[in-house]
């Protein structure tokens, strides 16, 4: 056998186990390996990367596993496990930052420049992924309720992992359409379909404040993500930034929640929120405290009006967020913003968001989710107009900030925790997965509007006027909404 043919088979070495890729002579004398190269370190690098995981994954049991058998030593920490569940949650939604149409709207200019492609291109990824989210979401929902959120979790951030790096490395529209369909699939249907459980299921009273620590620390990585891509793409180049991204997700999603997420606070002996065990002793508040959160099954909760009435809303409100958030970047600059300036104003969108996620859902713990979400919806169809009279930096660092605010609500605390008071905790992510399936089918047809209509037109003026419109139709049917009740029929 030659040395040119050995290689075929014993990857690189001359049959002693000694390599000769040191060699040049020897490189030069073997195309087939020259060739073939990148294609044996990238298995290289993903062979590695699966020992890494394996090996993360073992010592992350090794933890649960501790953490299960010393209940005392979890119920003794500083603070309530429910906590740590909401910072290692928060960490995972920014592992999917990759998927956000805020970040994909700075990678729009210099994809346009270097394939030509048009807006309407670029906004079907958009689509296709959403659409692929709205599937995948019912079936992430019933994942984390028959297996748990760390499950899907897992499983969401390899997968935006996978689309992010295999972007870096694009050569034409249906490899690019193909692998963000995979990033925003990932990204709507399972991790965003998690995390709010997972934190969900360790809070009843406090239920709207975690979530909205939960996105507010969630928010911060989209703050950097729009800046920090942009001085990637302005240094390097946008390949690199979406190679950036996909490290981001295998660091940030997969490791903390393979070590730190448990199911619910009963498994290590505690209650929700932290407190004590109601006994026979325990004061009337307290008891119907625990008692008001009626426990529904997924199939009772889709048998009532109240959850297709908070879909349909959240369907309308997120054709006006995708539409806008997607194509702003363009706006901006057409509008007669730089790109980095317009990048920062994209970044005080995030800022507006965590500050929002955080009123919100303080709020939420203290008056009705319902009334606020009325008042997020008419928030929203009203800053239509001043986004519409953006003419330099200070409008749009206004309308940006108000906006995120706004979404810091209608999109992230409020819907999940009206679900959680009206259903309980049982089957919150099969129900869940419900609303966010339509609300991602929302997600992909806002981008193909403002971007079908700008093609057409060259403006986005009637896009924006008619996201606000449905904004107002999504008001009035959560006004409209009500409490949803079990028929109880008495038996003689």
């Amino acid at each position: 056998m030659t040395a040119q043919s050995r290689v075929v088979y014993e990857w690189g070495t001359d049959g002693d186990g000694e390599g000769q890729f040191d060699d040049p002579t020897a490189i030069a004398a073997a195309p087939w390996r020259r060739a073939n190269l990148p294609s044996r370190i990238c298995a290289g690098m993903l062979l590695r990367l699966i020992r890494g995981l394996c090996l993360v994954q073992r010592v992350g049991r090794e933890v649960r596993m501790f953490l299960l058998a010393n209940r005392r030593l979890v119920s003794t920490l500083p603070m309530y496990y429910g906590w740590v569940i909401v910072v290692v949650s928060a960490l995972a939604n920014i592992s999917r930052v990759s998927a956000a149409v805020e970040v994909l709207s700075v990678f729009i200019p210099a994809l346009v420049a270097e394939f030509g492609w048009s807006r309407t291109l670029v906004s079907s990824s958009v689509f296709f992924g959403s659409l692929a989210g709205a599937a995948v979401s019912p079936v992430g929902g019933y994942l984390v309720d028959r297996f748990g959120s760390r499950f899907v979790i897992i499983v969401g951030a390899l997968m935006i992992a996978v689309g992010c790096f295999s972007l870096s490395f694009t050569q034409g529209a249906v490899m690019f359409i193909a692998a963000y369909t995979l990033i925003r699939m990932a990204a709507q249907g399972l991790i965003y379909v998690a995390t709010p459980v997972a934190v969900a299921n360790w809070f009843i009273r406090r239920r709207g404040t975690a979530l909205a620590v939960l996105f507010a620390i969630s928010s911060g990585g989209l703050l950097i993500a729009p800046v920090l891509v942009q001085s990637i793409i302005n240094v390097g180049s946008w390949r690199t930034g979406w190679f950036v991204l996909g490290t981001l997700a295998l660091a940030l999603g997969c490791i903390p929640a393979l070590l730190f997420i448990l199911r619910r606070p009963e498994d290590v002996g505690l209650e929700a929120d932290g407190d004590v065990p109601v006994g026979p002793s325990a004061d009337v508040t307290t008891k119907q405290i625990r008692v008001s959160t009626e426990d529904w099954t997924a199939r009772e909760a889709v048998r009532t009006s109240a959850l297709w009435m908070i879909v349909v809303a959240a369907f309308l409100v997120n054709l006006m967020l995708s539409g806008v958030g997607l194509h702003q970047m363009p706006f901006y600059l057409e509008s007669g913003l730089n790109p980095t300036v317009s990048a920062m104003v994209i970044s005080t969108f995030a800022a507006g968001m965590i500050l929002g996620s955080t009123v919100w859902g303080w709020t939420a713990d203290r008056i009705s989710p319902k009334s606020l979400l009325i008042a997020t919806y008419l928030g929203g169809a009203c800053l239509m107009a001043l986004l519409l009279s953006v003419k330099g930096t200070a409008t749009a660092f206004s309308f940006s900030f108000l906006f995120g605010f706004i979404v810091g609500g209608a999109s992230l605390t409020l819907p999940t925790v009206l679900l959680g008071s009206y259903y309980g905790r049982t089957s919150l992510g099969s129900i869940q997965g419900v609303l966010q399936g339509v609300r991602v089918l929302g997600l992909a047809v806002g981008p193909m509007i403002a971007g079908r209509y700008y093609d057409v037109t060259q403006s986005y003026i009637g896009a924006f006027v008619s996201f606000g419109i449905l904004a107002v139709f999504a008001s009035l049917l959560m006004v409209l909404c009500r409490h949803p009740r079990r028929l109880v029929i008495a038996r003689q």
